[in-house]
């Protein structure tokens, strides 16, 4: 059972291609059987992904990113909560902040890293809790805008700047801010420029540099990105879940699996030992 569900949800294999595979090895087996199997590995894992919801909320610092999945034919959205020894996949038919506010619920002073959905916003004002924002998508959205826009140069130029001797730790929060609202303080013609500046040096002013005083939190929001792969590659391959109930499985057991992957040892032996805890 552990052996099929690592090949479709740890390898991503679709079901008719681990239904050869076994045949290969004298085993008969269906799809319908395949997603039995599913199922009852929910349910075996169900106390594990239960205190994984728990641990998430409780952590201080975490990232937070999202992506579309279809359920039935229906637009949904696959979430992640993800730091470095848990990752927390939920689907839900909502992109709305209504998803990690019930996820994570009171969040005051804890840390969450996002690439600036408008979602998150709200999450702060509702939870309490501390924004960083990615530098990754802000350099690639100043390089965006410099493409197109030649007052955006200057703009591209300086956060590449600024970002570089935030990581180095050796300029103070106080100064870095200073060069941020100098770039607020010029005139640009362009709205889209606008917009930008606006977002970045004044709305999200406060949500630049928290990582420079806290080495828990992290400037961009890679580590979601790379924890969505994972499932973006399962979309690719199956097209998303057939029903609900099959997304909710989906779900939790790439939570489970994703962050045995993210322990020492051999994944099936701690599987394992997961499953003779729970007994």
């Amino acid at each position: 059972m552990l052996l099929i569900m690592n090949m479709k949800i740890g390898m991503r294999m679709p079901s008719n291609k681990i239904v050869e595979f076994l045949e290969l090895l004298g085993l008969e087996i269906s799809d319908g059987e395949i997603y039995k199997i599913l199922e009852q590995l929910k349910e075996a894992y169900g106390n594990y992904y239960d205190d994984l919801v728990i641990r998430m909320k409780e952590a201080a610092s975490k990232h937070i990113d999202e992506t579309s999945w279809r359920t039935n034919g229906l637009n949904h959205w696959l979430w992640i909560f993800i730091n470095k020894e848990i990752a927390l996949y939920v689907i839900q038919r909502e992109r709305s902040s209504d998803v990690p506010i019930d996820v994570l619920g009171n969040q005051k002073d804890k840390f969450i890293t996002t690439d600036r959905h408008s979602a998150y916003n709200v999450l702060v004002e509702k939870t309490g809790c501390l924004q960083q924002v990615c530098w990754t998508h802000l350099i690639r959205n100043s390089k965006d805008l410099a493409e197109h826009h030649q007052e955006a140069k200057y703009i591209h130029k300086r956060m590449k700047y600024i970002y570089r001797k935030a990581k180095e730790r050796k300029i103070s929060k106080e100064k870095l801010l200073r060069w941020i609202d100098y770039i607020a303080s010029r005139s640009y013609t362009s709205k889209e420029v606008f917009r930008f500046v606006k977002s970045i040096c004044r709305n999200h002013r406060e949500d630049l540099f928290r990582f420079v005083d806290n080495p828990e939190v992290e400037s961009t929001n890679n580590l979601a990105e790379r924890g969505l792969r994972h499932a973006v590659v399962m979309r690719k391959v199956s097209g998303g879940s057939k029903s609900k109930k099959g997304a909710d499985t989906t779900a939790q057991l790439l939570s489970v699996t994703q962050t045995i992957k993210m322990q020492e040892g051999n994944f099936i032996d701690n599987m394992m030992n997961l499953l003779y805890k729970g007994k």
